[in-house]
């Protein structure tokens, strides 16, 4: 009903589980990425636990997404199964004939698929749904499966997805031969405040938001406070305070509309809702924790890391921390934008050294005007409207060399970003993305925000607003062969993988090379030929130098590719903020 108010095309917070509106946080990549591993390894039992309304459903179907094209899969939402009903589901999700009517006559059909489908390197998945609820005996059933197996191999794997009495279900003495098989577990949390607004924004993004985002700061901080981070009351809560706001025909929705909302949403009762409470955890959660193991993602087995043949994710190693070991390194020091010149680069990303930062003559303009200018118009075209304000651009961190620290602004506003130096026009193409640089006009650097390239042509904004369409020759010739770009990292990529190919950056760069086309077959999990095959492919199809090597400006194609549809391109024809 509100959607043609907010110039939206679809309902961003409805509460089917589409995967397109799964927010890739730092614990939800951590699991995705996980359960990829394992199914890809042949790991055969794995859980996912997360307490009500955390979006255990949504993230069961973005994983099946994900998988590759050769993976079969089977998705059974309904846990109310007879252990002869469910070998039956499973088969009938597969496409699989049915022959016969008893559970051995079924398991035989299925096991035979099974042979087959190992012979030809294929995979087969199953994910259970709600699997608390499921009986003991179609519990046992599952125990079974996951003994299909070659000496080799495992045949099947299987995902068990639950509440938190799923565990304690497990944990009953019937049941810990199946307890005991369970080689990866992974613990679906609700979310932290930072990523509440995250998530807001990204369902407005996807549901074909084009301008700022109706909630303000104080609302969607109200929305965290209500909801506690579950996904589920979000979305309510959201649905109901834009109802509210076309209601009053009002652009913005305000804390008050919130409280509003959440008041129905509570009906008579009335009672002020408790934040949600993360799921307790099992007693292996709490003596893994307390030997160091802090990640989301706890392995099940007597030696906890083992069961992943000699690989612990950077989350898991001991003494690492799970909101810093998987993020990309920090920059030793702010990155700064002086006449937008930039100046030494984070280590993660080894840049050539930066030129001498130009010294502005007696009077001029400092260049951290125009540089704050030219990048608040840059966060426009992402959809940014909030905090650009004059003051509060003006009270951005700066740089040691005047200018406003890019990384640290773009971070405020859930962008990474990241300078390229040494470029040629074709590496702009490549990469697509608008980007802040300098002209050399006369012996003077002048900044101006590229918005679009084309053939002979480039269309440049000066700090002032002015457009001018620049002709490509001229441009050329007085290019510094530098740019900043923002990005939407969401796959939590290192700005240069290739520095830090650990598995979970390989697993990670090799789906999206597939998801492209580019790669074929069994995922890689650490370098070799096919991922280097894949890369040159990619990097062919994108007009970059076929090195072979996942480096900073492949890393940049790469997630526009990805995240077309939610960003600005230097192709489209969007305001230009």
């Amino acid at each position: 009903m509100y959607e043609a108010f907010f110039s939206l095309e679809d309902s961003p917070f409805v509460l089917t589980p589409d995967p397109r509106f799964l927010l890739r946080s730092k614990s939800h990549h951590e699991i995705l990425s996980t359960l990829l591993y394992g199914i890809t390894s042949q790991k055969g039992l794995i859980a996912l636990i997360g307490d009500v309304g955390t979006g255990k459903t949504t993230l069961c179907r973005a994983l099946l997404r994900e998988l590759p094209g050769e993976v079969q899969s089977a998705l059974v939402l309904n846990p109310h199964l007879s252990d002869v009903e469910l070998v039956g589901t499973i088969l009938d999700d597969l496409g699989l004939e049915r022959r016969g009517a008893t559970k051995g006559e079924l398991m035989s059909t299925l096991n035979q698929h099974l042979l087959a489908a190992g012979a030809e390197g294929k995979t087969v998945v199953v994910v259970l749904d709600e699997a608390q609820q499921m009986t003991d005996e179609a519990l046992e059933q599952i125990r079974i499966l996951s003994t299909l197996e070659t000496a080799t191999r495992k045949l099947l794997q299987i995902v068990l997805a639950g509440q938190p009495e799923l565990e304690e279900k497990l944990q009953r003495r019937e049941l810990r031969q199946l307890d005991q098989r369970i080689g990866i577990r992974c613990y679906l949390e609700p979310l932290s405040r930072k990523d509440t607004y995250r998530y807001i924004e990204h369902r407005l993004r996807v549901a074909g938001l084009p301008g700022s985002v109706p909630f303000t700061r104080a609302a969607m901080a109200r929305i965290f406070q209500y909801s506690g981070g579950v996904p589920r009351v979000i979305n309510l809560v959201c649905d109901r305070a834009l109802m509210a706001g076309f209601g009053a025909r009002a652009r913005e929705i305000t804390p008050a509309m919130v409280r509003t909302a959440a008041r129905n949403l509570e009906g008579r009762s009335g009672g002020r809702r408790r934040r949600a409470r993360a799921p307790e955890r099992p007693i292996l959660r709490r003596l893994a924790t307390a030997a160091g193991l802090t990640g989301l993602v706890v392995l099940g087995g007597a030696a906890v890391g083992s069961q992943l043949a000699g690989w612990t994710p950077p989350w898991l190693r001991l003494g690492a921390s799970a909101s810093t070991a998987s993020a990309p390194p920090a920059p030793s020091s702010p990155v700064a934008l002086s006449a937008l010149t930039p100046v030494a680069a984070a280590p993660a990303a080894p840049l050539l050294p930066a030129p001498p930062m130009p010294v502005s003559p007696p009077g001029a303009t400092s260049p951290a005007e125009p540089a704050r200018s030219l990048l608040a118009r840059l966060l426009r075209l992402w959809g940014v409207s909030d905090d650009l304000g004059a003051p509060a651009v003006a009270a951005w961190p700066a740089a040691p060399g005047g200018g406003p620290d890019i990384a640290a602004v773009a971070a405020r506003h859930h962008l990474a970003a990241t300078v390229l130096r040494d470029l040629s026009v074709g590496d702009l193409r490549a990469v697509g993305l608008p980007a802040i640089l300098e002209l050399n006009e006369r012996g003077t650097a002048r900044p101006y925000l590229m918005r679009r390239l084309e053939r002979d042509t480039a269309t440049l904004i000066a700090p002032t607003g002015e457009e001018s369409r620049v002709p490509l020759e001229r441009f050329e010739a007085e290019w510094t062969r530098s740019a900043w770009m923002l990005w939407r990292n969401v796959d939590l990529l290192p700005v240069d993988p290739a520095e830090a190919m650990t598995p979970t950056v390989v697993a990670t760069v090799a789906l999206r090379l597939a998801k492209l086309g580019h790669l074929t077959g069994p995922l890689p999990t650490a370098p070799g030929a096919r991922l280097e095959a894949a890369v040159r492919s990619f990097q062919r199809a994108a007009g970059l130098r076929e090195d072979g090597i996942v480096g900073p400006r492949t890393t940049l194609a790469l997630a526009r590719a990805t995240t077309a549809s939610f960003g600005p391109s230097l192709t489209d024809r969007r305001p230009s903020g």
